[in-house]
């Protein structure tokens, strides 16, 4: 009985950290990717919850992918060259 409840714990355990959870833009264009959900998932709206991260996107989730799932995360406002060096001058 405990191996059958062991094989499930994986089965369910290896499934969820299969997923990949993926938010496009209104124009299609992958804004954030990772293994892990980007937004609340313990809400009725999560479409709310995407949209607060980015306006008009949506979200896909891929479950049991074998493809690969690597990090992206466009949402956040990215420093310019000249950004970083002043604030290396600064510090």
């Amino acid at each position: 009985m405990r191996a059958i409840f062991a094989v499930l714990a994986f089965s369910f355990s290896t499934a969820a950290s299969s997923a990949c959870y993926i938010i496009y833009t209104r124009s299609n264009e992958v804004i954030w990717q990772g293994s892990s959900p980007p937004v609340a998932m313990n809400t009725l709206y999560i479409d709310a919850e995407v949209q607060k991260k980015v306006p008009k996107g949506h979200m896909v989730i891929l479950i049991g992918s074998p493809a690969p799932c690597p990090e992206i995360d466009l949402t956040v406002p990215r420093r310019t060259m000249r950004q970083a060096a002043a604030e290396m001058n600064n510090n």
